[in-house]
């Protein structure tokens, strides 16, 4: 018989990333990750940690087949790309604890895997040559960190000098290399000053296409935004052309089979990188000096929102969605629409036509292949729903069937609940979401949800932390105010240089539609959110004494500080919050929760990670001195060392469980 849902079940969760389907369409892989108990000895396993493989999946038959486990490290096997001759598999792997990632390669019919690098700074990312003899890699050699071995002051020159989830970022940037897989010979191809992140050979093998940082001197603008080149690096003469500068949001480039065309994901508009991910394509034409740009690239993709940002806290890993070409006038492309995200072709001439019905759920990776020119792709991809975890799914001629049952078992055991909506609420009618329990409290309490970005959204992604709150008895309430992405640029944008205006009454509307659709209008009403959703709660409880609790995660209380102490504070807070912290330094403090903190008096618990450079901690660490001080609210303050923004997400498993311990247990502590 199903149970109730406990923190403890997120250590029997298995998230499942990265998809790839062979060249001949014949096999699936994909990454397993599973999270490996403490085995009570001191040293790695002291504490839970994650454990990722690479499992192989036959794609012809009928019912669901057995997987095979193709790797079996301790620590971390990712990133599995088929060879072009689809026996053999190249992916990185980690044997060791505080190891770096080296690239191997495993013959599928059988055999151990062979390692093919041995670079002390790792390797980066890889990409099969066309011929299958070759390997485009991206490392940085034998470079190390000497100052941080040492103990050594830094001189930092750059205006971009952290990142989120890395920390301070490397001196060296990674570089190119070949590698013969015969002769095992290398070469290193680049000397890059800025750090490349993504590899993609055209179908002839001649050229090399590389994205890499734009130098921060060649900037158009000085609010240092996303931006990259697009090189084509010919290996025949050693040439590096550049095709695109500056590129705003540019995301992976795929070449068209006749590789007269590379079409690669960017911002649609590129003076805003608030504008929706599109999808662009570049005309091509080869000269004796290689590759260049025939023209000026165009958008084909419209206002469509052609990535996923639908919210869940059940992924772990890689989930690619590289744009697939389907002969040489169309693509297919990966498309987020109101809190779910589905699979569309996309014409050169800009039309759009489905390929997956746009269901209640979120496609949240995908990988394609043509086997045969003219044919329908066969395309491996990830699915998850409110009540199903992310699994691997097959599509091939015109039909669907699931591949992987990694949470099978652990679904069967527990008592998943499933949202109803969406509904609206207020006079914009913004969507939302109800949670109902199967059992409710007492009292019948509900928590309102706000969720990061802002330019992110909630729907049909999978998330724990509502089914465990569910479980302890709470109603949960959440939706997609004014500031929500896949509802178009609009409403995207209404609330910038305005946060806490329409977005918050958003979620007040919510709130109370949601309550009067739960039959609970009476009852205590929780809020919690994370990020955005931590400003938001920061701000709500400034602004009204409507909730009985609140729990503030990873926030923001001060636009003004934000501005110096985020990695991304300078470009982020001049466009969302349309000031700067000297001449209009008025615009962000008047957008800042802790001006209003002399009016909190809602108990609330303030959550943060020590390393996050997205929303520092100093963001924290102000609230709470402020709040302690003027001692109108119950305040209490959850430091989370070794962590950064992805805590809910990514966070070692242990600490993860004490988040989700904390939020629940303060909830309960203020009925």
């Amino acid at each position: 018989m199903a149970r109730p849902v406990t923190s403890n079940d997120l250590l029997d969760l298995a998230f499942v990333s990265e998809p790839q389907i062979s060249p001949d369409g014949e096999r699936a892989a994909v990454v397993v990750t599973r999270i490996v108990r403490p085995t009570g000895k001191d040293g790695e396993d002291a504490a839970p940690r994650y454990r990722s493989r690479i499992e192989l999946y036959p794609t012809r038959g009928r019912g669901r087949p057995a997987p095979l486990e193709l790797t079996r490290s301790e620590h971390a096997d990712r990133s599995p790309r088929f060879a072009p001759d689809a026996g053999r598999l190249a992916f990185l792997s980690v044997r060791e604890a505080q190891g770096k990632p080296q690239l191997y390669v495993i013959g599928l019919a059988g055999g151990e895997a062979e390692r093919l690098t041995d670079h002390a700074a790792g390797v980066d990312g890889f990409a099969w040559h066309p011929s299958g003899e070759r390997l485009a890699y991206l490392s940085r050699g034998e470079w190390k960190d000497r100052a941080a071995e040492k103990g050594e002051p830094r001189r930092i020159v750059k205006q971009r000098w952290r990142a989120e989830g890395v920390g301070l970022l490397p001196s060296e940037p990674p570089q190119v290399y070949l590698l013969e897989l015969r002769s095992g010979k290398r070469r290193r191809l680049t000397d890059l000053t800025e750090p490349a992140t993504e590899l993609a050979f055209s179908p002839d093998g001649r050229t090399l296409y590389v994205q890499a940082a734009t130098a921060e001197a060649d900037q158009a603008t000085s609010r240092v935004e996303p931006r990259a080149d697009l090189l084509a690096l010919d290996l025949d003469s050693g040439e590096l052309t550049t095709l695109l500068a500056g590129v705003l949001g540019l995301g992976a480039a795929t070449p068209s089979p006749d590789g007269t065309r590379l079409a690669y994901a960017a911002a649609s508009d590129q003076q805003d990188f608030v504008s929706p991910t599109g999808v662009w394509v570049l005309e091509l034409e080869r000269t004796d000096a290689g590759v260049r740009a025939a023209g000026a690239p165009r958008l084909v993709s419209g206002d469509l929102e052609v990535e996923n940002s639908a919210g869940g806290d059940s992924r772990y890993g890689a989930y690619p969605a590289r744009h697939a070409w389907l002969g040489s006038d169309a693509l297919l492309a990966l498309v987020n629409r109101e809190g779910a995200t589905s699979l569309v072709r996309i014409g050169l001439d800009g039309t759009v036509e489905a390929v997956q019905e746009h269901a209640a759920r979120v496609v949240s990776a995908f990988h394609a292949v043509v086997p045969t020119p003219g044919a329908e792709p066969t395309v491996a991809f990830l699915a998850e729903t409110p009540t199903e975890p992310g699994e691997l799914w097959l599509r091939r001629d015109g039909r669907e069937r699931r591949l992987s049952g990694a949470n099978d078992a652990w679904r069967r055991r527990l008592e998943l609940v499933a949202p109803q909506g969406p509904f609206e609420a207020g006079p914009a009618r913004v969507p939302f979401w109800v949670l109902e329990p199967a059992r409710p409290r007492e009292d019948r309490a509900a928590v309102v949800q706000v969720h990061g970005g802002p330019h992110t959204n909630y729907g049909y992604g999978f998330n724990l932390e509502f089914q465990l709150l569910a479980a302890r008895g709470y109603a949960v309430v959440f939706g997609n105010p004014r500031g929500s992405s896949s509802y178009g640029f609009t409403f995207a944008t209404a609330m910038l240089g305005a946060y806490g205006s329409v977005d918050a009454d958003d979620v007040m509307a919510m709130t109370e539609a949601g309550l009067e659709r739960l039959g609970r209008e009476g009852a205590p009403v929780h809020l919690t959110g994370g990020s955005y959703g931590g400003f938001m709660t920061n701000w709500l409880v400034g602004q009204t004494d409507r909730f009985r609790s609140a729990v503030t995660q990873r926030s923001i209380s001060n636009w003004t500080s934000m501005y110096g102490t985020s990695d991304i504070g300078p470009f982020f807070v001049e466009r969302q919050l349309g000031g700067v912290p000297w001449g209009d330094a008025e615009a962000l403090w008047r957008q800042s929760p802790i001006r209003y903190a002399d009016r909190v008096t809602t108990p609330l618990l303030i959550v943060h990670s020590e390393e996050d450079h997205r929303c520092p901690i100093e963001q924290a660490e102000q609230l709470y001195a402020v709040l302690k001080r003027l001692g109108r609210a119950e305040t209490e303050f959850l430091r989370v060392p070794g962590e950064g923004h992805e805590l809910s997400r990514s966070g070692r498993p242990d600490r993860r469980l004490a988040r989700l311990e904390a939020i629940v247990d303060w909830f309960e502590r203020h009925p």
